[in-house]
């Protein structure tokens, strides 16, 4: 009990000043940046706009909940369906918050290199595929979203943003969205010390020697656990003796680009059709850069 309570409270305290800064960030980006203003920094078609998009993450850190809308609304406005998705897909995870974390977490440069440029780069594939996917089917919206005016991170809707400051805008969103992401750390942290204090060592070592299965092991974990990127470095990082860095990096770079969570929200604004292809092809696109990891040996 005293070793799961201590694995637990330093999880937790070890990711709170991430966790802060994040929302506090994202709050500034919502309050002061508006879409049309990152729609100009797009070019609407080519490969340099995607490449644009995918470097965007190091400049806008804006929450996993928040960016669906937004991706949602520059498609309506004529960016380019793969570009709006590099976009989704690689802001939550290259931002300068979730690489300073991940560095303080695993105190390793080719951890965060696999993070970051693995990021944009499976960012840009899967952004490339999902638009020659749905070329003949641009019917992907659907005709209202439950999400409209709203974001799990406590996004209030636009007639409430317009009555008061920016200053105080950026307060209660800052709040509201750090105590939304700290719930969902807090029980991530909760069931990964559970998980480490209970399973044997023995037991873990055999799933790392069972080839794939660790990588599905920590996906599947990214995705239900639904973890903030500022802070899932943390509770990954108790995984990578067991796993290794392969099946641990499936983990760091599949949660920021879609969890259970964001699911439920980006089924809101899309079809079933779209959301069901894309996860799927995060998840294809995630287990075969992992296993090329693994079959490359890479460490940390």
């Amino acid at each position: 009990m005293i070793r799961w309570a201590n694995i637990f409270i330093s999880m937790v305290l070890e990711a709170l000043p991430f966790i802060l800064i994040g929302a506090l960030i994202s709050s500034l980006i919502q309050v002061y940046i508006s879409e049309d203003i990152v729609k100009r920094f797009l070019p609407k078609s080519s490969f340099f706009s995607i490449i644009i998009a995918a470097l965007l993450g190091l400049v806008i850190p804006i929450c996993e909940c928040a960016i669906v809308p937004i991706a949602r609304s520059l498609m309506k406005k004529g960016v380019p369906i793969a570009v709006a998705l590099v976009f989704m897909l690689s802001v939550p995870l290259v931002n300068p918050i979730v690489i300073a974390s991940t560095f303080y977490a695993f105190k390793s440069i080719n951890v965060v290199l696999i993070r970051v440029i693995g990021g944009m780069v499976l960012s840009m594939i899967i952004g490339i595929v999902m638009s020659l996917i749905i070329r003949k089917n641009k019917n992907i919206f659907k005709e209202s979203s439950i999400y409209e005016n709203n974001c799990d991170c406590g996004c209030e809707v636009v007639d409430y943003f317009n009555r008061k400051s920016n200053i105080r805008l950026c307060l209660e969103h800052g709040s509201k969205e750090f105590l939304s992401i700290l719930r969902y750390y807090i029980f991530g942290s909760f069931l990964s010390s559970i998980f480490i204090v209970l399973v044997k060592e023995e037991t873990l070592i055999n799933f790392s020697n069972k080839g794939v299965l660790p990588i599905f092991i920590m996906m599947l974990l990214a995705f239900l656990l639904s973890l903030c990127s500022e802070a899932d470095a943390f509770i990954a990082r108790g995984f990578l003796d067991y796993f290794g860095v392969p099946a641990v990096s499936a983990f760091l770079i599949l949660g920021p680009m879609m969890d259970l969570k964001n699911a439920i929200i980006l089924n809101s604004y899309f079809k079933k059709s779209f959301t069901v292809t894309l996860i799927g092809v995060i998840g294809i696109v995630v287990f075969i850069a992992s296993l090329i990891l693994s079959l490359w040996g890479v460490g940390i």
